[in-house]
């Protein structure tokens, strides 16, 4: 039988014994040798249907990180170079590709790893085995964090961006939920000692319903309501800011950009009414959400502990200025005084005269070479020493400007909250989760008003002690141009004792 008579069947069957006989243990060579005497060629979305077919008959979540490995060098110079023939979003390494691979992942983990064995470990009543693979589980679940950081990081902004801004309120909100939920599932079956069995299986059962529920809103709403207006550009860029943030339970993914003609395509395309009829239906679920609260809002924490709570979210309340002193009027000068120093300005020489002359004002220089030179009232330097200065601070900065708009972001080592070049021209307040938005609010209209200068926060985050300031940035005529954070990990620094001198 020729390749050509092959049935689709057929190929899926070969191509997924191939993979099964990898992740068995097989020979990788004899994996390569038998697909090169079975197969001239094959689509990426022949070897992604197999992959899910394996993970869909019981293989382990965590063997897919080896199996995504090893089948690009199976594969390697045998796939076919028909991107139009395979839609775009199923391509390796486009976002959504991405996330759904992920999805796929944390499903089976939930269905086939975690649920079966709180079952086992329930009835067994001994068996520390159960526990113990639980207690993996749960750990590796906890990585759901990066999946959701891409989505609020990269997505939300661009939803932002086309004004479907209710979704990313409601489902940032439930995000948090889940991590939380997260978080406590894992303390309870690390905990010693454990507890009862059945408040473990609640917590379990409630956390992974809340996660396969999100799955379908993320896969069913989110991704259909973004593919009516999302351009092929607009997922490039997800795909270029994802690899800092990270991925959930998989293996970086193959590098993905749009290809030419697709964005040329999709210059051509009208945006459908669909996005705006889906984003006012999601309006109604948040305003039906908002209504339905009943508890008052939590006072803002007041102690280090509440405070390490509530990671990026404003504490407390800043410390209030003191008062001015008062000018009670000072003594005139006598005049022989005042005729001392006019005798000494006049014998100044001239050389300190022009030393006391005005800093220049801040301006930009292009020079013969046409680089630029931004002059300061201290000095003067050229945007690559600009550039790199930037890179070496040790902070995490971020620049909002005067109409609460985000504008800047250092982009360097030192980063402690993730941000993307999606977030560049969105409003500062829809960066942080809805139960921080009024805590925000307060400290912009603050620095607005001219009521306050800076606001101070320091926390607990994921094993850093962060301080976090809030600066209003003004010019020399009081003008109010913006705010700028700085965040900084002081964990090391708060370590230091004694002296070290130069």
């Amino acid at each position: 039988m020729t390749e050509q008579q092959y049935s689709s069947a057929y190929r899926q069957k070969r191509i997924v014994e191939i993979l099964k006989m990898l992740h068995e243990g097989g020979s990788f060579e004899e994996a390569k040798r038998i697909f090169d005497e079975s197969f001239s060629g094959v689509d990426v979305s022949e070897i992604t249907s197999a992959e899910r077919e394996l993970i869909a008959s019981g293989l382990n979540p965590m063997e897919i990180q080896h199996l995504c490995n090893v089948h690009a060098a199976v594969f390697k110079g045998a796939i076919n170079s028909n991107g139009a023939e395979t839609p775009e979003q199923e391509q390796p390494g486009h976002p959504v590709a991405v996330m759904k691979l992920e999805n796929l992942v944390m499903n089976s983990l939930l269905n086939d790893e975690l649920l079966p064995c709180l079952k086992k470990w329930q009835q067994s009543g001994t068996d520390q085995n159960y526990l113990v693979r639980m207690q993996q589980a749960l750990k590796d679940l906890k990585l759901i964090d990066r999946h959701y950081l891409r989505k609020e990081n990269l997505i939300f902004p661009l939803m932002d961006q086309y004004g479907i801004t209710a979704p990313p309120k409601v489902m940032w909100g439930v995000d948090d939920q889940i991590r939380g939920l997260v978080k406590a599932a894992y303390q309870m079956v690390t905990a010693e000692p454990i507890p009862d069995k059945y408040a473990i299986e609640a917590a379990v059962e409630k956390m992974s319903k809340e996660i396969q529920e999100m799955i379908f809103k993320e896969e069913e709403i989110m991704i259909p309501m973004v593919n009516e207006v999302f351009t092929p550009a607009d997922w490039g860029l997800i795909a270029s800011e994802s690899q800092p943030i990270g991925y959930t339970l998989i293996p970086d993914p193959l590098p993905w950009q749009p290809s030419a003609e697709a964005i040329a395509a999709a210059e051509k395309r009208t945006v459908p009414k669909i996005a705006q009829e889906l984003n006012a239906m999601a309006q109604s679920l948040a305003d039906a959400q908002m209504t339905t609260q009943t508890t008052p809002p939590e006072p803002a924490p007041t102690s280090m502990a509440a405070a390490a709570n509530i990671p990026f979210e404003i504490h407390g309340q800043p410390v209030p200025k003191a008062p001015a002193e008062k000018d009670e009027g000072k003594p005139e000068m006598p005049d022989f005084v005042k005729a001392m120093l006019a005798d000494e300005k006049e014998a100044a020489p001239k050389a300190k005269v022009q030393a006391r002359r005005e800093a220049p004002q801040p301006h930009i220089e292009i020079g013969v070479d046409n680089q630029a030179k931004i002059v300061l009232p201290s000095g003067s330097m050229n945007i690559s020493e600009l550039t790199a200065i930037l890179q070496v601070l040790p902070l995490d900065l971020t620049f909002v400007d005067q109409n609460d708009i985000v504008r800047w972001f250092s982009d360097n080592e030192h980063r402690i909250f993730p941000r993307t070049r999606a977030v560049i021209g969105r409003a500062v307040v829809n960066c942080h989760p809805p139960k921080s938005v009024d805590k925000v609010e307060k400290i912009l209209a603050d620095f607005h008003a001219g009521r306050e200068d800076n606001a101070d926060f320091w926390l607990n985050f994921r094993g850093m002690f962060v301080y976090i300031r809030y600066f209003a940035v003004r010019n020399p005529q009081g003008q109010y141009l913006g705010c700028l954070e700085v965040s900084q990990d002081l964990t090391e620094l708060r370590a230091l004792t004694g002296e070290k001198r130069l």
